[in-house]
């Protein structure tokens, strides 16, 4: 009974490690193996190759939004200082059978929400606070909610 007992508890604390790491923004020093890389390269294009040298301001942070499957779509947030939004969110996708993510697209926004759909394996992303600049170059408040779907990016309209 104590070795079963054992079992469960280690389970347990294992499934909660796991769904921990979900859901909210998480430092790079917590990221699965792969994962902190592909946030470094992400976050380079803004502040450079080499960490050491980032600005004292900027939090490096990413994020796991599960699927229907055992993995998660990984989201990285950048900031940014353009009229489009206050992050860039560089998105990736599932991990691949020979373990890497591909990047499904970069988005500016004020903030990313996964929304999960019932019958979808992916969540959908609802960005909300970005702006995107109309015809006469005005800069117009833009919600987007966007599903991933064919291998592109669909806006889903309300």
């Amino acid at each position: 009974m104590k070795k079963f007992l054992c079992v469960v508890v280690l389970g347990l604390a294992f499934c909660s490690a796991a769904q921990a790491r979900i859901l909210y923004w998480q430092g790079f020093d917590t990221l699965a193996e792969g994962d902190r890389e592909l946030g470094e390269a992400a976050l380079a294009e803004e502040f450079g190759a080499d960490t050491r040298q980032w600005p004292d301001w900027i939090t490096p942070v990413a994020l796991y939004a599960p699927t229907k499957h055992v993995d998660f779509v990984f989201i990285v947030r950048r900031p940014v200082n353009e009229p489009c939004g206050q992050y860039k969110y560089t998105i990736y996708g599932t991990v691949t059978p020979d373990l890497r993510r591909d990047k499904w697209g970069e988005f500016c926004a004020g903030e990313v929400t996964p929304v999960f759909v019932p019958g979808r394996d992916l969540p959908d992303l609802f960005f909300e606070y970005g702006h995107q600049e109309d015809a006469d170059g005005v800069w117009q408040r833009a919600d987007q909610k966007l599903r991933w779907d064919q291998d592109q990016w669909w806006i889903i309209k309300s």
